[in-house]
């Protein structure tokens, strides 16, 4: 079993758990407050914070964060608490959040995640036990990261800390998997929390019950996969039939149609059986979501394929197990996402659509909402009454509420509601008034895949982000400013050293050449629509501009030859010595114009005219590709070597030599020296020559000797797709990190 921490502190709960009320520290409890009976025990909540390993290295002298953009990524789920104002939201891609209402703010859960584990940041179903908001259970995997590997997190304090336990060889998930929107997947009984049950996309249901630490299948629940690869993709208890200090009823969804899909247990998981009532449902329609009101009425979003893009069609149903009733809520025709309903009202329901595409009151076009206030009898559609706001977060401006899988009411504030999106969170604190004010509630959620950084002196950081284009950031702790001309994924990103006026992007697709410059520091942009060779198109790969800005090259995904331009694409001609390789990694010099550098394939190329023709000067034996160039200094290139440690060369590749101190080096990048005159701040993503832990190291004295900057509670999964490490060349000790999707990562150094 392995620990996993969020924050820095090991030993005891952090002051931002301290923080909380003292509700949140004696825990929810039961409907009286009291403890909860579970059979033959009575369990205290909460749970105390999970033990520490010893062997867990933290760093004191460094603070950890991610740089602020705000959303960006797919929210799957959010689930609501016992606890006033509590929530919890997962991604697909980025790992889990906890909401904090003192901070106004999401907190990762994350930042410890490995990267070997970084599959783990693929987070397919979160519980959180009804009865103590501190006791938080998830189901993590991603079906092409880490070996499949699935792991169900454990943690007592809010998740501060993570008791992670692999459950493999029984089940697995996919968190960025269809129907990832769908769940929750994994449920905690609210008559003994002890009792956990998880469903697989394969491998069927499994179960706990000694609170999660471990794990045995349920045999009596047969279905172990389906077509579609998202499994058993609902659990829900129905809190309310109990007997022996725990639920006998529990419900289970299959996503798939033509078959049965609802199943029911009257026995607490003990045998299940097709809940005969939605039998017509699931001919036609696959479950998405399950709601209970205090009655014990089963509510069920339906939708004819599992989402979160190839759902069109849907409903809802209300069934009720005991009277063997079902009726069809005949809301709307389309797929059904969410239905919720308030705790202190069961007429009071709110209904979002996934997939619909509606002009919202801010023009973008996307889901639909609708509410009732007489228990479903009648239905308001929202349109022309809520209105959208921005929140401080600029970016957000023109983007839709679109992709709504889940919904999540306030446990003591039914006006407050959270719902979530393909770009974030949004929420409202007055769903049942006349006009409700919805607005973008992802301040803290950094979930994108940073592909490119630029650090200059005196000048912004300017990022490249998969699907929002990148952002000019001013201050890396305020929400920023997205590129103004938008091509969606921008792979690669260049900004001319002596010359910041002019920039050039690449992003497309098959179909869609997006390559594209600016003369004015991004504030307009020109379309390059002519391509390198005639009658193909080139989409992706990596830019580069001269120092002057004169000359763009371009590396495309789709071709094995380079390209440079000198007049903005009117005239191309593919550069000599550099054939059969793409995505070729390209930087140039940044103080000789006529100076490129070239990566590929694990050979290292340099040209001095302007990019005509490269010559191979090194192979480099690694497949990592980035290089970081001397701002001021000719000639001095730093290049990764894997498992040779760092390289460098201060003659243009004329003669190579290793840095010291390293036996490993996957990325790296240069900073702010430390003082004038003093060499700059070298950042590796490697290993030193005296550790064996992997992660973020730097030296101020060109290897002579090496400082760990991150430690085991800040791994953020790794380099991700961007691969990068970098400096910045502004604040002394700062650093940033690609990741596989949590946004571009900071180190601080603190000062003393």
């Amino acid at each position: 079993m392995k620990k996993y921490s969020r924050k820095a502190t090991l030993i005891t709960v952090t002051a931002a758990v301290m923080s909380f009320s003292m509700l949140c520290l004696t825990g929810c409890g039961n409907k009286n407050n009291e403890p909860q009976e579970t059979g033959d025990a009575v369990t205290e909540s909460p749970a105390a914070p999970n033990t520490p390993l010893a062997s867990v290295y933290e760093n004191p002298d460094w603070s950890y964060g991610q740089v602020a953009i705000s959303g960006g990524g797919f929210v799957t789920g959010i689930i609501n608490t016992c606890e006033p104002g509590l929530f919890y939201a997962r991604t697909d891609v980025g790992g889990a959040y906890r909401w904090d209402k003192d901070k106004d703010m999401w907190i990762s859960l994350s930042y410890s995640v490995s990267d070997d584990d970084k599959g783990l940041l693929g987070i397919d179903g979160i519980a959180v036990d009804p009865n103590d908001a501190a006791s938080v259970y998830m189901i993590a995997g991603t079906e092409y990261f880490s070996g499949g590997k699935t792991c169900v997190f454990v943690s007592h304090d809010y998740g501060e800390h993570f008791d992670v336990v692999d459950v493999t060889d029984m089940i697995k998930v996919h968190g960025n998997g269809m129907g990832r929107g769908n769940g929750e997947r994994i449920a905690v009984d609210p008559n003994n929390s002890d009792i956990i049950y998880c469903g697989g996309r394969t491998g069927g249901m499994i179960r706990s019950t000694d609170s999660g630490k471990t794990w045995q299948k349920v045999e009596s629940f047969s279905i172990t996969s389906t077509s579609n690869s998202n499994g058993i993709n609902i659990i829900l208890f129905d809190g309310n039939k109990n007997e022996g200090g725990k639920t006998t009823r529990i419900y289970a969804g299959v996503s798939r149609n033509k078959d049965d899909n609802i199943f029911i247990s009257e026995d607490g998981g003990e045998s299940w059986n097709v809940f005969e009532t939605s039998s017509e449902a699931a001919q036609k329609l696959m479950p998405q979501r399950f709601d209970l009101d205090s009655k014990g009425n089963l509510y069920v979003s339906y939708g004819n394929n599992e989402g979160p893009w190839n759902s069109a069609k849907g409903t809802l149903y209300k069934y009720n197990a005991d009277s063997k009733t079902s009726e069809e809520i005949s809301v709307v025709a389309w797929t059904v996402g969410d239905i919720v309903i308030d705790p202190a009202n069961d007429n009071n329901m709110l209904l979002v659509t996934s997939q619909v595409w509606k002009e919202q009151p801010n023009g973008a076009f996307g889901d639909k909402f609708f509410r009732s206030t007489d228990g479903g009898a009648t239905w308001e559609d929202l349109d022309g009454k809520y209105t959208m706001s921005l929140n401080n977060i600029p970016w957000i401006e023109g983007a839709a509420i679109h992709w709504c899988s889940s919904l999540a009411i306030d446990s003591s504030d039914s006006n407050r509601v959270m719902v979530n999106s393909g770009n974030g969170i949004f929420a409202c604190d007055n769903i049942w008034s006349d006009a409700p004010e919805f607005y973008f509630e992802s301040r803290g959620i950094e979930e994108t895949v940073p592909e490119d950084i630029i650090t200059y002196k005196d000048y912004p950081l300017v990022s490249a982000v998969g699907d929002f284009d990148g952002y000019v950031h001013e201050d890396i702790f305020t929400p920023a400013v997205r590129h103004t001309k938008q091509i969606g994924s921008t792979t690669s990103i260049t900004i001319a050293a002596d010359n910041h006026d002019i920039w050039a992007k690449v992003g497309g697709d098959e179909s869609n050449q997006l390559l594209c410059y600016s003369v004015d520091g991004g504030k307009t942009w020109s379309d390059i629509t002519n391509s390198p060779e005639s009658g193909k198109v080139f989409y992706k790969g990596k830019v580069a501009l001269t120092a002057d800005g004169k000359t763009l090259l371009w590396s495309p995904s789709n071709s094995y030859y380079v390209y440079r331009t000198e007049n903005w694409g009117e005239s191309w001609e593919q550069v000599e010595g550099i054939i059969g390789s793409q995505n070729v990694y390209l930087i140039g010099d940044n103080v000789d114009s006529n100076t490129v550098y070239a990566c590929a394939n694990s050979v290292f190329y340099v040209s001095t005219d302007g990019g005509k023709k490269f010559s191979r000067k090194y192979d480099t034996m690694t497949n990592y590709k980035r290089m970081a160039v001397s701002p001021d200094e000719e000639g001095r290139v730093y290049i990764p070597g894997g498992g040779a440690g760092l390289l460098t060369t201060a003659d243009k590749g004329e003669n190579m030599a290793l840095v010291p101190g390293l036996k490993y080096c996957e990325a790296v990048g240069l900073g702010k020296p430390k003082n004038e005159g003093d060499p700059y701040v070298i950042y590796v993503y490697g290993t030193a020559a005296d550790s064996d832990s992997k992660g973020i190291y730097m030296t101020e004295n060109n290897g002579e000797s090496w400082m760990r900057v991150n430690d085991d509670l800040h791994t953020f999964g790794g380099t991700g797709n961007g691969e990068f490490i970098s400096g910045d060349m502004n604040v002394y000790g700062r650093c940033y990190m690609s990741t596989v999707g949590m946004g571009i990562v900071y180190c601080d150094k603190n000062e003393k």
